[in-house]
């Protein structure tokens, strides 16, 4: 495949992150004795991907863990969480430098989410070509074109445009509104009260998107969705409230980044560095023997 046919890979690196920190027992430690069982865990992860080869790369992380401008617009999103704990946060830092170390592009920044990242990087250098976003996280669902795909890797399982609309009853352009209307507990975004999966579906596949709804809001108990007459009143009386979810399920995909896709390609890896860096982790010789290929 040439270079300018080359997908672009964009990674949700805090959910592999966390997955290997959840999942992975905390007998993984460091030489001063800090857990590292996700540092593990998610190098590993790294490692694999890595072996499939991808021309153009970039880690995108969570570092606004509560300062993310959605923060300031709705103080109780992401209230459900417990923020990371002094092992979680050394952890955290060691994931971004051992993203470095290998050579590949990563980005965190105060006021925006790892999907914001990820979705201006799609906007701004994969217009021409196939973005491969490797998340689980349905949001990026919104910024499907017809040929990019959601590549959850653990599980190797690959969403397009039709799998979103197959799982979720609408467009993948349309689920910023899907999740406005109903809700993303995930997110602690409580949706319109009483406006399930189901109702929100129906509404978005009559009008095509909430401004739509509000300006022919009328319809609503015309178009046969149960309960369609209070389902009205109440999309009525919450329209502020939905409209302001909607500012903050939708990606922002316009972040003044100054990057070109040649700063995803991956970058010469210093071998005395990784070593250096392995023997801080204690990481056994498996991966210290993965990580040295690098630097070949």
């Amino acid at each position: 495949m040439s270079s300018a046919s080359e997908p672009v890979y964009l990674v949700d690196s805090s959910i592999y992150i966390f997955r290997a920190y959840f999942s992975m027992p905390d007998t993984f430690r460091a030489a001063n004795g800090e857990s590292v069982n996700a540092v593990y865990g998610y190098t590993s992860f790294l490692l694999d991907l890595l072996d499939r080869s991808p021309q153009f790369i970039s880690c995108a992380f969570d570092e606004s863990l509560n300062t993310c401008y959605r923060n300031t617009i709705y103080p109780e999103y992401k209230a459900n969480r417990e923020l990371p704990d002094a092992n979680l946060e050394y952890q955290l830092a060691q994931c971004q430098r051992v993203t470095a170390l290998m050579g590949i592009h990563g980005l965190a920044l105060k006021d925006y989410e790892a999907d914001d990242i990820i979705g201006t990087l799609q906007k701004k250098l994969a217009a021409d070509r196939q973005a491969i976003n490797v998340t689980r996280d349905k949001d990026l669902g919104q910024l499907l074109g017809p040929e990019d795909q959601l590549w959850d890797f653990a599980a190797d399982d690959v969403m397009g445009p039709q799998e979103v609309r197959a799982k979720f009853g609408v467009e993948a352009a349309q689920i910023a509104d899907y999740l406005a209307l109903a809700g993303d507990t995930v997110d602690n975004i409580p949706g319109a009260p009483g406006i399930g999966a189901k109702t929100a579906a129906s509404l978005l596949n009559h009008f095509g998107s909430i401004d739509d709804l509000y300006a022919r809001i009328e319809e609503v108990e015309t178009i046969g969705i149960r309960g369609a007459k209070k389902a009205q009143q109440t999309l009525i009386d919450n329209e502020a409230l939905i409209r302001m979810y909607r500012s903050i399920t939708g990606i922002h995909c316009d972040i003044e980044i100054d990057l070109s896709l040649d700063d995803l390609t991956l970058s010469r890896v210093a071998a005395v560095d990784m070593a250096t860096f392995c023997e801080e982790m204690n990481f056994g010789q498996r991966v210290r023997q993965r990580l040295a290929a690098l630097s070949d």
